[in-house]
């Protein structure tokens, strides 16, 4: 009687298997050999869409730092008046929050979607400093 658990459990005999559907088409010895020596600078360098990735994602990042300092000089040329320490504490982690939501806006998109891209346009509108923007437009 054979064991199926253990015949579960291992892969020995898949490679013959033909109905075992793989969606990777069989690469020659050669040219697995090459791709594992290039260094993986050349294959982002490669792909156009990898590049424009990355250059709108340190754009994006700049904008987003652009955006806490921002809001630090909102911070700055606003100082804030509280009637309690609690009220106070609370502006304050307001203003912590304001500062960080723009690069953490930037590091979300990068890790939680496949197109950051929009989601980065968003975050421009959504984190700007608008009370600085709207001062100055004034």
């Amino acid at each position: 009687m054979p064991d199926d658990d253990r015949d579960a459990l291992s892969w020995d005999g898949d490679a013959d298997d033909e109905t075992l559907v793989t969606n990777e088409p069989e690469a020659p010895a050669t040219t697995a050999a090459a791709a594992s020596a290039a260094p993986a600078a050349v294959a982002i360098a490669a792909d156009p869409a990898q590049r424009i990735r990355a250059v709108a994602g340190l754009l994006f990042l700049l904008i987003a730092i652009a955006a806490a300092v921002g809001w630090v000089v909102v911070m700055l040329e606003n100082p804030a008046q509280q009637q309690t320490i609690l009220g106070l504490a609370m502006y304050q982690l307001g203003e912590l929050l304001a500062v960080l939501a723009p690069i953490g806006w930037w590091l979300a998109a990068r890790r939680l979607s496949t197109q950051p891209v929009p989601w980065w346009i968003a975050g421009v509108v959504v984190t700007a400093p608008w009370p600085l923007l709207v001062g100055v437009l004034a």
